[in-house]
């Protein structure tokens, strides 16, 4: 995860802390966070103001601030023990009490990071499904002997192996058990979760990657039964190629001996 910070001038956004050129702990910026993807890196601005100000001061601005940013994304907004949290998938906002920050800025990334690798999964799924429906009788019985049909079935098999076993690792980081004793940084991605369906979304996918995966199993057993029955055939014929070839020649070493 790569940031780059970027400084606001006083008209791009919310006006800064009075007290941010005094106490380095105190102010306002803006930096551009890029996280590892699946097929690419996403980058996100992330409005960051450390501030012992009331979040009502600054709402507003920071709606207004993500609305600009963005005009298809719902932003996830928490209020959450003088704290302000706005997310959407190209701007971020957190705003609250230096004493806070570090934890709470962490908890956003985290839950960033974890909504991006199940979006990237989300997204690949359709090209999963594209050739399903064709796919549906080499399950019950596969006679192509075009190898490079059993080849694409193979890597159709390989896609939705290597989707379903990113989504498990994702599993933990999805279902966290809640903090005990509660802290600000559990709660904030306790309800970033909730708010985005992540454990809904994480069992949707699943559920479509094992319907997938069956099938694709159940034809990589055709195939297998298919080249099996393939070989055994080879065989048989070469066999049958020999035993001709022994009763030819026993025929004619017959012949051979009636006429001396």
């Amino acid at each position: 995860m790569n940031t780059n910070i970027f400084h606001d001038s006083p008209g791009d956004g919310p006006a800064g802390n009075a007290n941010a050129s005094m106490n380095p702990a105190y102010g306002r910026h803006v930096e551009e966070v890029r996280f590892p993807s699946i097929s690419e890196q996403k980058a996100v601005e992330f409005l960051k103001i450390a501030t012992e100000d009331p979040i009502e001061s600054h709402f507003n601005d920071c709606i207004a601030w993500v609305n600009t940013g963005q005009s298809y994304d719902t932003p996830i907004v928490l209020e959450l023990y003088g704290t302000l949290v706005i997310w959407t998938q190209t701007r971020m906002v957190l705003v609250t009490a230096p004493r806070h920050f570090k934890k709470a800025e962490q908890a956003i990334l985290d839950f960033t990071t974890t909504a991006f690798e199940v979006g990237a999964i989300e997204h690949a799924l359709p090209s999963a499904w594209e050739h399903y429906e064709n796919d549906i009788p080499n399950g019950f019985l596969f006679h192509d002997s075009d190898k490079e049909c059993a080849d694409a079935l193979a890597n159709r098999y390989k896609q939705a192996m290597s989707l379903a076993g990113k989504l498990s690792r994702l599993s933990p980081h999805i279902h966290l058990a809640p903090e005990h004793p509660p802290t600000l940084a559990g709660q904030l991605g306790e309800r970033l979760r909730d708010r985005s369906r992540l454990v809904d979304r994480e069992e949707f996918a699943s559920e479509q990657l094992d319907t997938i995966i069956r099938l694709y199993e159940t034809t990589g057993q055709r195939v297998s039964e298919y080249a099996l029955a393939q070989r055994e055939y080879i065989l048989i014929w070469a066999i049958v190629f020999l035993l001709t070839a022994e009763i030819v020649l026993l025929l004619v070493d017959l012949v051979s001996t009636a006429g001396n």
